[in-house]
């Protein structure tokens, strides 16, 4: 204020303000007070906000959509039809697969359609959740809550290195056929971008390069080497998209993270199967999604002839040991006795089996009782095998069934149940017959998944059997034996233990 020394400051602001009356200072500070405050833009690494959306309408409607990427010359876009219930999450998903990408990167939707979404308020992932961001789940948003009438846009953004932006338009609004696909690809222009190409200006590069004569060939040698071989930026398979687009059978109840596309329709991932969901390649889930619909739609049905026939083994097994148990040896194995009994009454003696009957020679006996014991109908207490409390609860072959398909595949390790989840998936699909091409195909899938049994880097398909040695034992009569009608038990069994709740 007037007459105040500052001692000579360096601060220009305030060589200026103590030139200034205190009325002077007074009124700029009510100047100060009266302006609007300003909003701050919302972006990467900023505050977030809730998005208000409105009510879903009555009825859900086919929703044409225009995808288009953006800044890419010339240009890439697709027109897919989708259900209007579709979520957001769910959108994510088949942008990946309609534009062609490999889901290997983050992404993020913006309540906005405008040139600089960036200023609106964004849709947060679980990954945003984990770092402590705020604001409306995409999972929580309907598509024709975000898109409710011709010409409304939003954005999309994948990959926050090369920011490969999205706009997505909706073109027009009808009915939705009960039997209409979960999204359809309907038209569309070019082959989806490369991965990690360095966004649209790089890519168009790319692109621009191909059309040299000859192609690509102002390229440096290692572009030329990185590129796919046979690359033609120009060519869109239509219904290789589509074939991709099917690929998302996953589930009916909305409920799963990462293919969700098929949620109201009959396909979807098996609960054994959670824990590969949002950590595999797409088109790894892709080729799981594909087995999961082969394996619903195998013939699961079996009548009561089915039943009494499969439970035979089992329940033998149970009332066998009654109320005083199965008498064992000293090193805990069933009496000779006792095994040429069961080999009998169960028609399972073989000429090939050694003569003295002992449990450790003698397989159909052994994996029966090996069987038993893991699915809980058996237990050891000293010298005896006893009934355990909740076989004595079943009352019907039907009960046996229910009981031992509904916990055949649960194990305290996820990564172990995934294994017995995608062994019974691939035997459900009808992939292969026989112990070894079972473990060659489940091998190979386990490999594709990032899973390891043994050597990492490789499988030997005999110690995936070993792990899942139990649910091949009871998909095939809990003693390894086929009958005439093992392998059709074995498809509807292993369906059953996938989907329990449609048994």
């Amino acid at each position: 204020m007037s007459g105040v020394s500052t001692n000579d400051s360096t601060d220009p602001v305030r060589r200026v303000v103590d030139q200034l009356s205190a009325e002077e200072v007074l009124a700029v500070l009510e100047q100060i007070s009266a302006l609007e405050p300003v909003e701050p833009e919302l972006g990467f690494g900023l505050d977030n906000r809730a998005i208000d959306l409105p009510e879903p309408p009555a009825e859900v409607a086919a929703l044409t959509l225009r995808i288009e990427v953006d800044g890419v010359v010339p240009g890439v876009w697709r027109q897919v039809v989708v259900g209007g219930d579709l979520t957001l999450e769910m959108l994510h998903q088949v942008i990946q697969h309609a534009v062609g990408w490999e889901n290997s990167h983050l992404h993020r939707f913006w309540a906005s359609g405008d040139a600089q979404p960036w200023r609106s308020a964004y849709f947060v992932t679980d990954g945003d959740l984990a770092e402590g961001e705020l604001g409306t789940h995409e999972r929580d948003a309907r598509l024709d809550q975000v898109l409710r009438k011709p010409g409304d846009q939003i954005r999309y953004v994948y990959d926050f290195g090369d920011d490969w932006f999205h706009t997505i338009r909706l073109e027009a609004v009808g009915q939705l056929a009960p039997d209409a696909p979960p999204a359809l690809c309907t038209g569309g222009a070019m082959a989806g971008p490369l991965e990690d190409s360095g966004g649209p200006g790089g890519y168009s590069d790319l692109v621009e390069a191909f059309s040299d004569d000859p192609p690509l060939a102002r390229l440096e040698g290692y572009v030329r080497e990185w590129l796919p071989e046979d690359w033609d930026p120009t060519e869109l398979d239509l219904d290789r998209v589509n074939q991709r687009l099917r690929g998302l059978a996953a589930g009916e109840d909305h409920g799963s993270e990462e293919f969700p596309i098929l949620s109201q329709r009959e396909n979807r991932w098996p609960v054994a199967l959670e824990v590969l969901q949002g950590s595999v390649a797409s088109p790894v889930a892709a080729r799981i999604s594909a087995l999961c619909v082969e394996a619903r739609a195998a013939d699961g049905s079996l009548d009561e002839e089915d039943l009494a026939e499969i439970v035979r083994p089992f329940r033998y097994l149970v009332e066998l040991a009654g109320q005083d148990g199965i008498p064992l040896t000293q090193a805990g194995w069933i009496k000779p006795t006792v095994v040429k009994q069961i080999l009998t009454d169960l028609d399972l003696d073989r000429p090939w089996l050694a003569r003295r009957h002992q449990e450790l020679s003698t397989p159909p006996v052994r994996n029966l009782r090996h069987t038993c014991q893991e699915l809980g109908l058996l237990r050891r207490r000293k010298d005896r095998l006893l009934v355990s409390r909740q076989a004595k609860a079943l009352a019907t072959d039907r009960d046996y069934v229910t009981l031992i398909t509904r916990s055949l595949l649960v194990h305290k390790d996820p990564l172990v149940t995934a294994i017995h989840g995608l062994f019974a998936l691939t035997l459900a699909a009808g992939r292969a017959d026989g112990s070894h091409d079972l473990g060659v195909e489940t091998a190979d899938l386990l490999l594709a998944c990032g899973i390891h049994v043994g050597t990492p880097g490789e499988i030997d398909p005999w110690d995936v059997m070993g792990v899942v040695r139990t649910t091949w034992m009871f998909l095939h009569g809990g003693t390894g034996e086929s009958d005439p009608d093992g392998q059709r038990h074995a498809v509807a069994l292993a369906r059953a233990a996938l989907w329990p709740d449609d048994a």
